[in-house]
């Protein structure tokens, strides 16, 4: 079996639903990549309890915690993805990881990506990559810091002899910061514990463990990459930004008001920043508006064309 097609088939492992797929983003993200040597994850009994110790057992119901403790108690892979820092407006941040339907709706308008995510309830929705991979996944605790989600999905297809059933916890951990010129900057830590139902695949999943283990790594990576493609796409493409946004037609109307509300102001700070008055109002006068409306309208003429 060839590596892209190990892949796919175990799409859904450590990801299920949140990142399958999410690789694909790295079309969408601009610049070279970096020559630094990157950070490596880790699947160390320490890493593990860290996570573990970082679960909020008490603020969870007791569903959710029957559910998140069954992983928990006999994962098959473990997995604290490399730790990633990008530049990013902590509320828009915030706003693209509890939504993730608008994360893949923006993915199809620029042709990323055929998976297909939709909303089933206030926290919860289905996944489908239309390669015989399907998941559901649920935020069953959300916080600035802290996000938790339960996920679980099976696969069906020619890769492998019999279908595949698996459950994921997904423990997303953040930070921010801000530089001494006011930059924002979003520092994230995932960790992922995947447990599988059948025993076969189980024994297949560690032989290939580095496999899918670097294919993890990889597809969060460019996952905060792209996020943070989006707040520079906002700063300095605020008109490309918003027909983008005009274009989502998988999510509710509400969401696509928001996320344009989010990189106008992304739009406007960095307006403020560039014409050095102060950006700690929220309004912005003069040159920052005049420069954020030049933007917008340039934007426009340029769809025209």
């Amino acid at each position: 079996m060839s590596l892209p097609a190990f892949r796919c088939g175990f799409r859904f492992l450590g990801v299920v639903a949140i990142v399958s797929s999410f690789a694909t983003a790295r079309a969408a993200t601009p610049g070279k990549p970096a020559k630094a040597v990157r950070p490596l994850g880790t699947s160390s009994r320490m890493a593990r309890e860290d996570a573990v110790r970082a679960i909020p057992y008490a603020q969870l119901d007791r569903a959710a915690r029957s559910k998140i403790s069954a992983v928990l108690a006999s994962p098959t892979i473990f997995r604290c993805l490399p730790a990633q820092t990008i530049e990013c407006d902590p509320n828009l941040y915030l706003f693209l990881v509890e939504h993730p339907d608008l994360v893949v709706n923006l993915w199809e308008v620029m042709g990323i990506s055929e998976v297909a995510l939709s909303r089933v309830a206030e926290s919860t929705f289905d996944a489908n990559d239309k390669a015989g991979t399907r998941g559901r996944l649920e935020y069953v605790y959300r916080g600035p810091q802290l996000h938790l989600v339960f996920a679980e999905g099976n696969y069906t297809g020619s890769l492998l002899p019999r279908p595949v059933r698996g459950q994921c916890v997904l423990l997303l951990r953040t930070s921010y910061l801000r530089s001494s010129d006011g930059r924002d900057f979003v520092r994230c830590k995932l960790d992922a514990f995947v447990r599988l139902d059948n025993v076969g695949v189980s024994v297949l999943a560690k032989t290939f463990q580095p496999l899918v283990l670097h294919a993890a790594d990889h597809n969060f990576r460019e996952t905060m990459a792209f996020l943070g493609s989006v707040h520079r796409a906002a700063e300095f493409n605020h008109g490309g930004v918003q027909r983008l946004a005009e274009r989502l037609a998988n999510v509710e109307a509400g969401e696509r008001e928001k996320f344009a509300d989010l990189t106008t102001r992304v739009a406007l700070r960095a307006a403020l920043t560039r014409s050095g008055a102060p950006t700690h109002t929220g309004q912005g006068t003069g040159a920052a508006q005049a420069e954020a409306r030049t933007a917008t309208r340039t934007g426009k003429q340029g769809s025209q064309r």
